[in-house]
């Protein structure tokens, strides 16, 4: 891996990936600096537990924060979850620490869980939302542990119902085939989720939303998980099943495919044993030595040349989803991300934040594709424009570069280059609307540049 230098593309590229996007600011401050010098800016997050704006984020949504850091209570007004994707938004933008929002809505999708009638409530996704944040970046047993009782996912997948003696096996499914082990290839089998399920009784909610153990809700015979005795626990057996199961050999390899195929690019599907992907190989192996520390899994992943320098011929690269689309634009233009109409396209595109899709997350490459989420994404740079616009008296904005000098307009919005294609693409526009005025032809050379593969894969 040596020790290289960052090309503007390294910056563009990485920042795409990992961050959020990047500025033309941080192209300016990086563009030939160690690579691992930068990699190790977006790694050096502070614990939550010693910052302190949890308290004035809180305000924001009348929200309550608990000693722990947890927002406890939101006021359930009319803006309901549009409130609470808003602020989210606005942190993503904002943040000092863009890896850590980054994986906070990495594992978003990956313990997918929505708003139900009448729970999860929007106090009990945001609760979970700043649990995510807690373990973001720490330790991956630490946060499936946390999920496992996370009061949203109680009630998303049936635990708050999971009593003896017909057990509720929603979690204990979806927490081997989506959580943990996944299915490539599949090494549980239904007897293993019903004792799971077993074990996992006894969890519930208290009046406060706070997750609470009953014993008398508990299944306390023998049970036998992935071939390992789990015999009378009581309120510890949900950490021994997480136990066992991240103790199997495909564990770490099914979660660095995640990690991969999240940050990276989709790797090609293959047995995780027999077959994996030398990334996903290598990233689950810091998994495994580190006991699992997401951090050091990062670093393993950001700084191979497989993720540096993955091959566009192969496919190796990352569709941005449109909350990156959002915010990355937000952000290079120096606007916000909260407002109704973001949140519109935003649903147009495909995402809405705390209201996956199903317990699967959302989708992931090609499939955020389609000629209804293209126009979306089209109208949003259009849409953008007039934000600019809007804000440029009032918070001083830089002005756009000229329509017609492309490669300073791709720069403003943090590409170290554009496509010849692309180019060729904004041009014919230009070509044809000569005698247009200045604000439309910005509008839509933004609107072309925001809509083009440069764009939109990184």
């Amino acid at each position: 891996m040596g020790n290289p230098t960052a090309s503007a593309d390294d910056v563009t590229r990485l920042l795409g990936r990992v961050a959020f996007g990047a500025t033309e600011a941080d192209l300016d401050a990086w563009t030939g600096k160690p690579y691992a010098a930068l990699v190790e800016h977006l790694l050096d997050v502070p614990a939550i537990a010693t910052r302190a704006p949890a308290v004035d984020e809180a305000r924001r949504l009348s929200l309550a924060v608990d000693a722990d850091g947890r927002f406890v209570r939101i006021d359930d007004g009319t803006d309901g979850l549009d409130g609470a994707r808003g602020w989210w938004l606005e942190r993503m933008r904002t943040t000092p620490y863009p890896l850590e929002e980054r994986m906070t809505l990495l594992w978003h999708g990956h313990f997918a869980t929505g708003p139900g009638t009448p729970y999860p409530n929007q106090s009990m996704l945001m609760a979970q939302n700043q649990t995510i944040r807690s373990h973001a970046l720490g330790s991956f047993s630490s946060l499936v542990t946390a999920m496992t009782i996370d009061p949203a996912m109680l009630y998303w997948l049936n635990g708050a119902e999971n009593a003896p003696p017909e057990p509720n096996e929603n979690y204990a499914r979806e927490f081997f085939e989506l959580f943990t082990l996944g299915k490539s290839p599949q090494v549980y089998s239904e007897t293993d989720i019903r004792e799971a399920a077993r074990a996992f009784t006894g969890w519930t909610v208290d009046f406060l939303g706070r997750p609470s153990f009953k014993l008398a809700r508990h299944d306390r015979g023998r049970k036998l998980v992935l071939r390992r005795d789990i015999s009378d626990l009581g309120e510890k057996e949900h950490l021994a099943v997480a136990e066992v199961a991240l103790a199997h050999p495909v564990a770490a390899r099914f979660i660095a495919w995640k990690l991969v195929a999240g940050l990276a690019y989709e790797p090609v599907p293959a047995n995780l044993l027999a077959r994996p992907d030398p990334l996903v190989r290598a990233v689950a192996d810091t998994l495994r030595a580190s006991s699992w520390d997401i951090r050091a899994a990062l670093r393993r992943l950001l700084l191979d040349d497989r993720f540096r320098a993955a091959s566009p011929a192969r496919g190796q690269q990352l569709v941005r989803q449109p909350v990156d689309v959002v915010v990355s634009a937000a952000k290079a233009l120096g606007v916000s991300a909260d407002g109704s109409e973001q949140l519109h396209l935003l649903a147009e595109m495909g995402q809405r934040l705390f209201a996956p899709p199903n317990v699967g997350g959302w989708p992931v490459e090609r499939e955020w594709f389609s000629p209804s989420t293209m126009i979306a994404r089209y109208d949003f740079g259009l849409a953008l424009h007039r934000q600019h616009i809007l804000g440029s008296a009032e918070l001083a904005l830089d002005p756009l570069p000229p329509p017609d000098d492309v490669p300073a307009f791709a720069r403003r919005l943090g590409l170290a280059r554009v496509s010849p294609t692309t180019v060729a693409a904004v041009r014919r526009y230009l070509d044809r609307r000569k005698d247009a005025g200045v604000d439309e032809r910005e509008s839509y050379v933004l609107a072309l540049l925001l809509a083009s593969p440069d764009w939109m894969v990184m």
